[in-house]
């Protein structure tokens, strides 16, 4: 008996299981290992990761909060292994709503995200304490175009900072 065991324990984890959880789970609280060897923790809603949990990947980040239907939704705290982090809400796996960004050199994001960039009106306090605080549009500081001394505003203005 105890040989037989050992032989479905070594067969499931090659296939990428947890001791845990040798049958898939479909509904309620449990731990999958994945192929890569990233480690989910929490619940289960038809088989997918839904609900309250942690999931730990193979490289070091680390994912703790709420998911539905397999993706990180709603509010959640984001660990990368790099030592930055991500506090706020999610969308389809996405930085999306409010939320604070954290870099590796300290500077911080604070406001709107959608689809996973800075978008909306937020501060940026670089890591030596200077500070912008306005808008943001795809992941940059967006710059309004101003109209001209006539009360125009030029066609090939980009909104971009610096451009």
């Amino acid at each position: 008996m105890i040989k037989r065991w050992s032989l479905l324990m070594a067969v499931f984890v090659s296939l990428g299981g947890s001791f845990l959880n040798a049958q898939t789970i479909k509904d309620g609280f449990g731990q999958k290992t994945l192929l890569d060897g990233s480690v989910y923790h929490g619940e289960f809603k038809n088989g997918l990761f839904n609900g309250e949990g942690t999931l730990t990947y193979a490289n070091g980040d680390r994912y703790e909060g709420r998911f539905r239907q397999g993706q990180f939704n709603g509010y959640g705290v984001m660990d990368f292994a790099d030592h930055r982090q991500y506090i706020g809400g999610f969308k389809d796996g996405l930085f999306d709503g409010k939320g604070a960004l954290i870099y590796v050199d300290s500077s911080k994001y604070e406001g709107q995200f959608k689809k996973g960039r800075l978008n909306g009106k937020g501060s940026l306090t670089y890591s030596d304490g200077k500070q912008y605080k306005g808008e943001f549009k795809d992941g940059e500081i967006y710059v309004a175009p101003a109209p001209d001394a006539s009360g125009w505003i030029a066609a090939n203005t980009n909104g971009k900072a610096g451009k």
